[in-house]
């Protein structure tokens, strides 16, 4: 990351610090989480992408970020897979993912997307919209079985204050261009 990514970054973070969850944006909260978790990919050199999965009664039961370049190459350790894995592995019992939100930093790619699908997770809810790798916004274009089975849950923008949004896409900003160059030299 070169010298004016890493200011950026340390302002994007202070930021993120010292914001104060809005009342009238109930996910604001969840969302600082995430942002936190993206913080920390970027500053491993990673996507800025983090998420956190959320019991109905507010628990946090899993929080991580993309893994993608570290400690090896690994192509399925985005931010919302990390935290799948990461569940499942601890929870084998649970079976059922109707009482959980998963809150991102960015909009699902469709890898991640398909993962949270299946998953079952209730309710997916994103800080910043992704048009151009995002998938939410483009559920009419899986095939029909995954539609179908995407009626069962809930994939939106989160209910978070605009200014989170904003950091959000900031903070992915800081390494998408270097990461995207590292997965074409691939």
């Amino acid at each position: 990351m070169d010298k004016g990514a890493q200011n950026s970054l340390a302002e994007l973070e202070e930021k993120v610090r010292a914001f104060v969850p809005d009342p009238e944006h109930p996910d604001d909260a969840f969302i600082i989480i995430a942002l936190q978790e993206a913080i920390a990919a970027a500053k491993e050199g990673k996507f800025a992408v983090g998420a956190a999965l959320v019991r109905e009664n507010g628990e946090i039961v899993e929080r991580g970020h993309n893994r993608v370049f570290s400690p090896h190459f690994r192509s399925d350790l985005h931010a919302e897979m990390d935290v799948m894995t990461r569940f499942e592995e601890r929870f084998r019992e649970i079976d059922k993912m109707k009482g959980f939100t998963l809150y991102t930093s960015l909009e699902p790619c469709p890898m991640c997307f398909a993962r949270l699908i299946t998953s079952g997770v209730g309710k997916v809810y994103y800080a910043s919209a992704d048009e151009r790798g995002g998938m939410v916004h483009r559920l009419e274009h899986m095939p029909p079985a995954w539609t179908g089975l995407a009626e069962r849950q809930e994939f939106a923008k989160a209910r978070c204050s605009p200014e989170l949004s904003d950091l959000a896409l900031q903070i992915f900003l800081t390494t998408a261009a270097e990461n995207n160059r590292k997965l074409q030299e691939r």
